[in-house]
């Protein structure tokens, strides 16, 4: 068998809908393409950083299907966003414990946002819980968190696609996109998961007729974002892109995690042929390599 080049790995955000990026590495995983490195931002850095760690898809995607957004939803005492961290950085730390970057089996670089200059900023060392923290601060959603002097938040906003990034790291780059370019303005999204309290928090607002003021600002949110990814896809276009059908998924639907892994999965056998070219030698290129070994070879005297 012809063993596979690594490849790179670009990881969008998404929320909930990261349980796709779980997909897409089981899917690798059954193919024998290794994975040598991973830019992620947001939840697709949280993927990454699972990843890396060990952790099966399998159980990156159980991580997110069990993960409830009343349990993880906390006052947030800076009010500076809706949920404080607190919880969430327990939960967090289940996974990824005390561990930093050094305990990583591949390299991860996470995308953040420094809220006072604009800068993007790549956290690769120190702290992986902190870093996770960062990357997944949704502005306004999550409180931003402090590293060495910067305060931080989600990477998505300077740089939601980091194909770039990832182009810095290896030279066979996949992207996993999640937006929402599958989706049409008059397709329904359900933004939070449809279970225990939030379910029937959600049809209070619907009464309320809430629901459509917060389906409109969503449904912006979405237009702005992926005019901003297809240019950075234009502009560092990937060497394979992968697209999972994840629109009608919203960032808090949890409970859609494994139908999230499943359109992940079903992205990923769709592109297997551009990613077998991208990941095996060819026929001609083994031959060069083995005539070059044998007339570089020393020879005997």
């Amino acid at each position: 068998m012809i063993k596979a080049k690594p490849i790179t790995l670009a990881l969008s955000g998404g929320g909930a809908r990261c349980a796709a990026h779980a997909g897409v590495l089981s899917v690798l995983d059954d193919v024998r393409i290794p994975v040598e490195a991973i830019a992620g931002v947001s939840g697709g850095g949280l993927v990454g950083v699972l990843y890396a760690l060990g952790y099966s898809p399998i159980a990156i995607r159980d991580y997110f299907a069990d993960t409830q957004l009343i349990e993880v939803w906390e006052f947030d005492p800076t009010r500076r966003a809706m949920f404080g961290t607190e919880k969430i950085r327990a939960r967090t730390r289940q996974m990824v414990g005390e561990k930093t970057f050094a305990d990583l089996k591949v390299p991860v670089t996470l995308i953040a946002t420094d809220l006072s200059s604009g800068r993007e900023v790549h956290l690769n060392s120190g702290s992986l819980l902190e870093a996770i923290l960062a990357t997944t601060a949704i502005p306004a959603v999550i409180a931003p968190q402090t590293i060495n002097g910067m305060l931080l938040v989600d990477g998505g906003v300077v740089n939601p696609l980091p194909v770039n990034v990832a182009r810095t790291m290896g030279k066979r780059v996949v992207a996993v996109e999640l937006g929402a370019h599958n989706n049409s303005p008059d397709q329904y999204t359900q933004l939070f998961e449809a279970r225990g309290p939030m379910q029937v928090a959600t049809e209070i607002a619907k009464r309320l007729q809430v629901a459509g003021i917060m389906e409109s600002a969503h449904q912006a949110g979405v237009i702005t974002s992926q005019r901003f990814i297809e240019m950075l896809i234009a502009l560092h276009p990937p060497d394979v892109l992968i697209r999972p059908e994840v629109g009608q998924m919203g960032l808090f639907a949890f409970d859609l995690s494994d139908e999230a892994y499943k359109q992940g999965e079903t992205a990923t056998r769709a592109q297997l042929t551009l990613l077998e070219t991208l990941a095996r030698p060819t026929l001609k290129s083994q031959i060069d390599s083995m005539w070059k070994r044998v007339t570089t070879r020393p020879r005997r005297l």
